[in-house]
């Protein structure tokens, strides 16, 4: 082996263990745990303790970048000693083989005194009235919504075409990181399409018609869905309490996603508009976020310039008290 060609072999050896598809992994399990969190963030009476992962997310997103630079100094290396780049894979692109095999869905792992049951699924079966064989399961897993915003629109065409039977298909194979996303994204649509609706946004005197409008379609579409899952999200689009016994124990998080899910679609028939229209109805809500954040961001930078200029005038007036003050003491030693 001459000495090029084992300098190329020691560069493939290193290009190889560079650990990208760790990293990549790694990134992905911590979007999933976003998801997840969000919804907890939505829920939680303390904001405050819910961990923020983004600034991880965002540290392995840069250290990914940065494995790729390295790859890429290696490829050219490679092709300045000779040798071609295609020898040795690309290993950005099977990131996903880095990910542990998980157990199917409602498999049983571990031992006995220790198994994991399919909770989701199993919730999601109650709620809908519908049941499907492990198979017909496993082949909707293969072709299953990959985001919450991609699960939203699928049960938003299922509820509009009324079929519960492909409601439940979408859910049951989404699975919890993709499911429960759906109470972190639906809300902020759900108030557009209530402002929508009234014509500003929704207020407390606006509950009732909100109501009318949001809350038959659960009902008539999943009489199992326990009814307070929908009133408490109306309830916070019109920005009120929402009224709970204090015995009643919380709602389940599988309820809450999907009543959010269906409330989208009962506001936008309210609103006239299909299920082909919800990505409408999303850009005009992210227009709407973009010019609140951007106004106050206005309103922040003339905050600051005002408290500038007071601090300027209470320095300057600090000064000239500071400037009065050795004059009387100056007078007192030369009178004396």
């Amino acid at each position: 082996m001459s000495l090029v060609q084992e300098l190329a072999d020691q560069l493939r050896v290193a290009r190889e263990e560079l650990p990208l598809p760790q990293v990549s992994a790694a990134a992905e399990r911590l979007r999933t745990a976003t998801g997840l969190l969000a919804w907890v963030l939505h829920h939680s009476a303390v904001p405050v303790s819910v961990p923020d992962l983004s600034r991880a997310v965002e540290r392995l997103d840069h250290a990914a970048a940065a494995l790729r630079v390295a790859q890429d100094r290696l490829d050219e290396y490679a092709l300045a000693l000779g040798m071609p780049v295609d020898a040795h894979g690309r290993a950005d692109e099977s990131w996903p083989a880095a990910l542990p095999a998980q157990p199917a869905r409602g498999e049983v792992t571990g031992s006995a005194d220790c198994r994991l049951a399919d909770w989701w699924g199993e919730r999601v079966t109650l709620v809908t009235g519908e049941e499907f064989s492990a198979a017909a399961l496993s082949g909707d897993r293969a072709d299953a919504a990959q985001s919450s915003a991609e699960l939203l629109r699928r049960c938003v065409s299922a509820a509009h075409d009324g079929d519960r039977r492909r409601l439940h298909r979408h859910l049951a194979a989404a699975g919890p990181a993709v499911g429960l996303g759906l109470s972190a994204v639906a809300p902020a649509l759900l108030r557009q399409l209530a402002t929508d609706l009234v014509g500003y946004p929704p207020r407390l005197e606006d509950l009732a018609r909100v109501r009318r409008a949001a809350l038959p379609l659960p009902a008539e579409l999943l009489p199992q869905l326990p009814t307070e899952a929908a009133e408490e999200i109306v309830a916070r689009i019109c920005h009120t309490r929402p009224q709970r016994a204090a015995d009643r124990s919380p709602v389940h998080p599988v309820d809450s996603a999907t009543a959010a899910a269906l409330l989208v679609a009962a506001l936008l028939r309210a609103n006239g508009r299909t299920a082909d229209e919800l990505a409408q109805v999303i850009e005009a809500e992210r227009a709407a976020a973009g010019a609140a954040q951007q106004r106050a961001a206005e309103r922040a930078e003339v905050n600051r310039a005002a408290l500038r200029i007071t601090d300027s005038g209470r320095r300057r007036s600090a000064v000239d008290e500071l400037g009065r003050v050795p004059r009387p003491a100056a007078r007192r030693r030369s009178g004396g």
